[in-house]
């Protein structure tokens, strides 16, 4: 049997290696994909400023890689300390290697990674099949995160979105129906003195913001100026915008923001927006997404969305300026978040739920 044939170990940073993982990428999602580019794979593998990545691996009898799993250490701060941990993402296997132990041996040499590297916990976005079994089994270490999104030209979402010439037709008249329900809801008064500026690079003003903002949710991924510069650097092109809102010269948040097309819908995405606490946060929030939707008009955008935690209050923000929850039927993908407890002496971290974590599409694993 094939399964029989399969070997478990971690990959080796050579040609060899990283040039079959990139053809496993490239057959599973496509050469034009940044998972099928070196640009990405060393981005993630080497410049990370939390570690080196590792990548668990199955190989054929002739020593092949057909299938992998990254481990991407990440920093995060738990309850008041910052602790070391990981992201796992992008599984991949062969298709021919699919229905034979080929997943179980790699999920094996994933829990061995985990422990020789003393990796408390580890987070990542799981499949739906995964995420029942979570739900039905520790249904409080998983969740669905909501994808919020405000339609900005309701002819072109019903031009890309519709198939039929009927359906786009209706579509394209449900705007004068459907814009009261995206409606922002304008401050009664508003402080002119918060400004909004665009930047080219994350510089020292962030970490001085993340020491004021680092516990404003019991369990958040360190959004330091080391983190951001990493997670938003501009691999394969992609372009991100940086939005800063300030009042006299105090930071009271930021939005990094990218114009992309998903599946066929040119989309302005909110990939982070953190505030700070009290009511010049939730204003300073408000500025800002004003400001981002000003900038996906000009780039003739169809739609505005991100991913936000329900208890956040930038969630709230993200309520008040007009975006509304995705329903999951029509939803591009679901957001099935789930973390994982791998030190059982640490009551920290196993009395943690999901209700503490603070996410967005920063912490999503594709970039």
């Amino acid at each position: 049997m094939a399964s029989t044939q399969l070997a478990t170990d971690l990959a080796r940073r050579d040609d060899h290696d990283i040039g079959q993982i990139l053809a496993v990428n490239t057959s599973e999602y496509g050469s034009d994909d940044i998972l099928a580019t070196r640009e990405d794979f060393f981005w993630r593998y080497d410049q990370n400023p939390a570690g080196q990545g590792v990548i668990p691996v199955i190989r054929n009898r002739r020593g092949d890689v057909v299938g992998f799993i990254w481990l991407v250490p990440i920093r995060i701060r738990i309850k008041g300390q910052d602790c070391s941990v990981a992201i796992g993402t992008n599984l991949v296997i062969q298709p021919e290697y699919r229905r034979t132990f080929g997943y179980v041996k790699l999920l094996r040499q994933f829990e061995c990674a985990v422990r020789d590297h003393d990796i408390p916990l580890h987070f990542s976005f799981v499949s739906e099949e995964n995420y029942k079994q979570l739900r039905l089994n520790r249904p409080r270490t998983a969740f669905t995160v909501p994808l919020l999104a405000k339609p900005l030209d309701y002819d072109a979402l019903a031009r890309d979105y519709f198939t039929s010439k009927w359906k786009r037709f209706i579509g394209s008249r449900a705007g004068w129906l459907l814009s009261p329900l995206f409606r922002e809801k304008p401050f009664l008064k508003r402080n002119n003195e918060i400004t909004i500026r665009a930047i080219e690079q994350f510089d020292g003003d962030f970490d001085e913001f993340w020491r004021h903002v680092q516990d404003n949710y019991p369990v958040m991924v360190v959004r330091d100026r080391a983190f951001l510069a990493w997670r938003f650097a501009p691999v394969s092109r992609r372009r991100y915008h940086i939005l800063v809102a300030q009042l006299r010269g105090q930071m009271l948040g930021y939005t990094v923001i990218r114009c992309a097309t998903v599946r066929g819908i040119k989309t302005g995405l909110i990939l982070d927006l953190l505030v700070a606490d009290g009511p010049l946060g939730m204003e300073a929030g408000m500025y800002l997404m004003a400001q981002a939707e000003a900038f996906f008009r000009t780039q003739e955008m169809s739609l505005m969305a991100g991913l936000m935690a329900p208890w956040a209050k930038e969630y709230r923000i993200l309520r008040r300026s007009g975006h509304r929850d995705v329903p999951l039927a029509i939803a591009p993908r679901r957001s099935r978040f789930a973390f994982f407890v791998h030190s059982a002496s640490q009551e920290t971290l196993n009395s943690l739920s999901t209700r503490d974590w603070f996410i967005t599409l920063a912490d999503y694993e594709s970039h």
